[in-house]
């Protein structure tokens, strides 16, 4: 089965580390098909904001016939850098909440009030390198999800 790009799964991102997927499969929509670039990936819900961490491609077949508004970030090679002297999670622990961690990954959520300065915002992306100051330029509360593969552990 070859990747495959359509309206229900898109690759918003690609690098030699991750590969980022929008899937938006309407209730009882059969899934195309589609290959991952790897496993395992964090699936990150639109819908219901709930995390969780699949094994392997199997794992993430939608249960039932739901509708599915997801990012996936399919986790390829462990990148190779160096931790930040300052984790957002000890600096401000009231608004970073890890939501999930292995020695592959760590999920923190984050969340910002109109126009607040804080940590990094972004959509679907990947970060070079991590700043600690950013601000949520949108009038309404704004909600981050950070992937973040760890580089101690290869995949």
């Amino acid at each position: 089965m070859a990747s495959s790009t359509t309206e229900s799964i898109q690759v918003a991102f690609e690098n030699e580390y991750v590969r980022i997927v929008h899937v938006n499969l309407a209730a009882g929509e059969t899934p195309p098909e589609y290959t991952p670039a790897a496993a395992p990936m964090v699936s990150v819900d639109l819908n219901s904001g709930n995390v969780r961490y699949i094994d392997t491609a199997d794992d993430a077949r939608r249960p039932g016939n739901a509708a599915v508004r997801e990012i996936r970030v399919e986790l390829k090679l462990a990148p190779k850098t160096t931790p930040l002297a300052l984790d957002a999670v000890q600096v401000e622990p009231t608004r970073f909440k890890v939501v999930f961690e292995n020695d592959r990954v760590r999920v923190v959520r984050l969340r910002f009030g109109p126009r607040e300065r804080g940590a990094p915002a972004g959509v679907a992306a990947w970060l070079d390198t991590e700043t600690l100051q950013t601000e949520n330029a949108r009038t309404e509360p704004l909600e981050v999800v950070l992937v973040e593969p760890k580089s101690a552990h290869g995949f």
